[in-house]
């Protein structure tokens, strides 16, 4: 394990470090009138993975920890496919690019070994590979409705991976996923850190899509390993956030220009909390996630702590953006009503001038003065 594991490793900087300097200039200032090739991250990424992908496959061999043959074409079909995605994406026909999704998807799922069945006691494996199917799409779409929100969407990329090597750590993964979990998460890393606020650079929604297409065979590449429950709860608060969004958009009827203006992080950055408060907070809800993937190698059940894990997510995130102030999200030794007040030095500021009324009653008015509208912020590349 310890050859795989300076192996991961230094895939993981190799990739940061190349994707850091090839997206760094890319010269984003310009907004381009039509679309531009050398302007578009995407690509410049896509051949990153690609390369990431085949040198995997050739350093890393498939060991006795596996019961998948792994080929080059594993790894590479799903990040071939995904430029496939893209480029019916900058189409502009949202039918096209689902329908292609759909058929892309169902193509890696008859990729799979035919013993392989996700559902076993309720479908049959014909059926199933309909319904895995439709999970890659929901994977693919929901990491594109996250786009925009200061790097959120590049993160549910990264804790998945993270999720999917620790469980390589454990001997629940075979080695080859976990090194190539590394070398993905460096990649997303180095977007993650170019994409978050003040944005040096961004991708549309349909780029996003695209590189959750990746992200969910890479799932399901796990899922055949026996660990379909842990990349669930990995993925617990993506799906929980677009459970979110899916609600305020069609049940609340909320007419927002971008779905992800309809997230949890966008709704408590309107309540007047700073990024890093926000990022700070949802960060406490992925650390609980990955605990929970992790404990779910000794569960008896395979999906009954996933659901539980999603229930347990839109409660944290009820409770975010409830009752909890912007100045307590910052705080680990208390999450609620009572958490430690003057973190943030906006909010101190503001209580010189403006003190709060302690009484809970008043919490709504008190809301209302600190409410800070924000407006979308505009893609420097693209416009999907």
């Amino acid at each position: 394990m310890s050859e795989v594991f300076v192996l991961g490793i230094g895939f993981l900087l190799i990739c940061f470090t190349l994707s850091t300097f090839v997206l760094t200039r890319i010269q984003t200032d310009i907004f381009p009138e039509e679309y531009e090739f050398k302007l578009d991250p995407f690509w410049y990424l896509f051949v990153i993975f690609l390369i990431t992908s085949v040198c995997v496959s050739y350093f890393q061999p498939v060991g006795f920890d596996t019961v998948k043959t792994y080929t080059v074409w594993s790894f590479a079909a799903p990040v071939i496919f995904s430029a496939l995605i893209y480029l019916c994406y900058l189409l502009d026909i949202a039918w096209i690019a689902n329908l292609m999704t759909y058929l892309l998807a169902l193509c890696v799922a008859f990729m799979q070994p035919d013993t392989f069945v996700l559902f076993p006691d309720y479908f049959t494996p014909l059926q199933d590979k309909f319904i895995v199917a439709s999970l890659i799409l929901l994977v693919s779409k929901g990491l594109g409705y996250l786009n925009g929100s200061g790097g959120i969407a590049a993160s549910q990329f990264v804790v998945v991976l993270l999720t999917a090597f620790i469980l390589t750590y454990f001997g629940v993964l075979p080695q080859i996923l976990g090194t190539l979990a590394l070398a993905y998460m460096g990649i997303m890393l180095a977007f993650t850190f170019l994409s978050w606020p003040p944005e040096k650079i961004m991708m549309s929604n349909g780029a996003f899509s695209a590189l959750g297409f990746i992200l969910a065979c890479f799932m399901l590449d796990a899922s055949v390993e026996f660990s379909d429950a842990s990349m669930f709860i990995a993925a617990a608060y993506l799906f929980t956030e677009l459970g979110c969004v899916l609600y305020n958009r069609f049940i609340l009827n909320h007419p927002r220009e971008y779905w992800f203006m309809n997230t949890s992080y966008y709704r408590l950055l309107e309540l007047g909390a700073s990024e890093k408060a926000v990022a700070f907070s949802i960060a406490k809800i992925l650390l609980v996630n990955i605990l929970l993937a992790i404990f779910q190698i000794a569960a008896y059940e395979r999906l009954a702590l996933p659901v539980f894990s999603v229930a347990l997510n839109l409660w944290l995130l009820s409770i975010l953006s409830g009752d909890t102030k912007p100045e307590e999200l910052l705080s680990f030794s208390k999450w609620g009503i009572h958490a430690v007040k003057g973190v943030l030095a906006k909010n101190k500021n503001h209580s010189q001038t403006e003190p709060v009324d302690e009484n809970i009653t008043n919490k709504v008015d008190v809301k209302a003065k600190i409410t800070k509208k924000r407006k979308p912020r505009k893609t420097k590349t693209l416009n999907d």
